[in-house]
C-alpha cells in the first residue's frame, strides 16, 4: 500500500473556505481506503473533525506565506532562509512517503517559498511522485528567466502530475506550467453527502450495506405495512424497471411493523420479489434489517421498531423518485418532503385526493385503491412495463433529476476515489 502525505499551508479550518472541504475529503478517502496518511500543516494548526482521527499521522513546517511572489525578488536572503527551513521541516517526512499530494502550493504566488522548497525536495527524493491539485483559474505563463525565484509558478516540477477539477482548463493549465497535456489529469471534487448533511449513522450504515450511491433509479416507501398502503404493487414496478435494464434499489421504511400480520404480509412480498428476479440488496424492508457496519446489535433491534425520520429525509437526497401506490390518504407528507428533496412523484391516479393535493406537477399510475379498483389489459407486469418505461424517460429528461442521479453515482467520494484520484497514486509521471 502506498505511503501518501496531504500537504497543505493550514494555519487553521475555515469552514466557509471550499478548499478545507476538498482536502477533508481527500483525507477521508485515503483513511477509509486503508492508506497510511500524514497530513502536514504549518506550526499551530490545531486539528479538529476528520483531521483529529487517530490514524491520520500528524506532521508541521513552519508558515512561511509571502505577502506577494515580489518579496522573494525584494528580500532574497530572507526569501531562501524560509525555503531552508521548510525544506529541513519536510525533508524526514519525504523519507518515508511514497506520494505527496498539494493543495494549490504550486499556484498561489504567497505559496512560493513551498513551492521552491517541495521542487528541492522532489529532485532530493526521486521516487516519490507528487500529485499538485489546482483550485485556481491558469494564468498566462509570463515567461520569466529560470534565475527568477517566481518562475517556479511557470515551470515544470518534477516528477509530479498537475490535477484539475474539469477537463475544459487542461490545456491552459499545461500552457501555464510549459509541460504536455498528458502531465495534467482530470480529478473532479467529490460531493461527500454524509458529512455535508450531517447524515445519520444508520443512514451511512445503509449506504454502504446496500450501495446506496450506484442505483439508476432509487426510491423509498415510508409506511406502517398495512395492507392498504400496497408496497406489493411498487415491488412489481421495481421489477420491471429492472427488466428495463435499469440497477434498482427500493428501501421499505416499515415502522411499527414488528407484529405476526404485518410479518405475515412482509413474507407474502419477499416471496414475490423473489420470483421477480429482486434481490435482497434491491428490494430492502427496515423491519428485516441485519446487522450493518458500524451500528450496535441493540440499536439494530430498536431501528426495526422505528427508523429515526432524520434517516428517510438522509435518504430523499439520494433517492430520484418517489412512487406512493397508497390506496387511502388523507394528504401524505411524505410525497411533500419526497418532492421537496428533488424526487420525481409519482402518485396514485384511482385515489383522486393526490390531484388534489398534488396537482399537475406529479405524475400519476393507476394502482387501484380504496375507492376506485382498476383492471389492467391485457396485464399488470405489461401495465407497469409501460409505467416503467416513462419513469426512465422522465429522469433521464428531467435535467435536475439526471444530474442529481449523475453526482450520486459518479460524484460520491469513493466513485471519484476510485475511478479518478486512487489510480495516480500507482501511476508514475516519469
Amino acid at each position: 500500500m502506498r505511503r501518501v502525505a496531504v500537504l497543505t499551508t493550514f494555519v487553521q479550518l475555515w469552514e466557509a473556505f471550499s478548499l478545507c472541504t476538498v482536502v477533508e475529503a481527500h483525507v477521508r478517502m485515503l483513511l477509509r481506503n486503508g492508506y497510511d496518511t500524514t497530513f502536514a500543516g504549518c506550526e499551530g494548526f490545531q486539528p479538529d473533525g476528520i483531521f483529529a482521527n487517530p490514524l491520520l499521522r500528524q506532521w508541521r513546517m513552519p508558515a512561511v506565506h509571502l505577502s506577494s511572489d515580489a518579496e522573494a525578488v525584494a528580500r532574497p536572503a530572507a526569501y531562501r532562509q524560509g525555503v531552508d527551513r521548510i525544506v529541513d521541516a519536510l525533508r524526514p517526512l519525504l523519507a518515508r512517503i511514497d506520494v505527496v499530494i498539494t493543495h494549490d502550493l504550486v499556484y498561489l504566488p504567497h505559496h512560493l517559498a513551498y513551492n521552491e522548497a517541495c521542487r528541492r525536495l522532489a529532485h532530493e527524493f526521486p521516487d516519490v511522485t507528487w500529485l499538485h491539485y489546482l483550485h485556481s483559474a491558469p494564468e498566462a505563463n509570463p515567461g520569466l528567466p529560470p534565475d527568477d525565484p517566481r518562475a517556479a509558478r511557470f515551470t515544470p516540477f518534477p516528477h509530479a502530475f498537475l490535477l484539475y477539477p474539469n477537463a475544459h482548463d487542461i490545456p491552459r493549465v499545461a500552457a501555464q506550467y510549459a509541460v504536455e497535456e498528458k502531465y495534467v489529469k482530470l480529478v473532479p471534487h467529490a460531493l461527500d453527502w454524509e458529512n455535508t448533511f450531517a447524515f445519520h449513522p444508520l443512514t451511512r450504515a445503509l449506504i454502504r450495506e446496500y450501495d446506496l450511491y450506484t442505483p439508476d433509479v432509487f426510491a423509498v416507501y415510508p409506511i406502517r405495512m398495512d395492507r392498504g398502503k400496497q408496497p406489493e404493487k411498487l415491488v412489481r414496478l421495481f421489477a420491471e424497471l429492472k427488466r428495463s435494464g435499469q440497477s434498482v434499489r427500493l428501501m421499505i421504511v416499515n415502522f411499527h411493523s414488528t407484529g405476526e400480520h404485518f410479518l405475515d404480509y412482509r413474507a407474502e412480498i419477499l416471496r414475490e420479489r423473489d420470483e421477480l428476479g429482486l434481490t435482497p440488496k434491491e428490494v430492502i424492508f427496515t423491519n428485516g434489517m441485519g446487522p450493518l457496519p458500524g451500528i450496535a446489535p441493540h440499536d439494530i433491534e430498536r431501528y426495526r421498531i422505528e427508523v429515526p425520520r432524520k434517516v428517510v429525509l438522509d435518504l430523499f437526497h439520494l433517492t430520484n423518485v418517489y412512487v406512493h401506490p397508497s390506496g387511502s390518504e388523507t394528504y401524505s407528507l411524505v410525497c411533500q418532503e419526497a418532492a421537496a428533496c428533488g424526487n420525481l412523484l409519482f402518485l396514485n391516479d384511482d385515489f383522486p385526493a393526490m390531484r388534489d393535493v398534488y396537482g399537475s406537477d406529479a405524475h400519476y399510475v393507476k394502482f387501484s385503491s380504496t375507492r376506485f379498483v382498476t383492471t389492467h389489459n391485457p396485464s399488470e407486469a405489461a401495465y407497469y412495463a409501460g409505467v416503467a418505461r416513462t419513469m426512465i424517460g422522465l429522469l433521464r429528461a428531467e435535467k435536475t433529476v439526471s444530474q442529481k442521479t449523475r453526482l450520486r453515482q459518479t460524484r460520491n467520494p469513493q466513485a471519484v476515489f476510485r475511478d479518478w484520484l486512487e489510480p495516480l497514486l500507482w501511476q508514475s509521471p516519469r
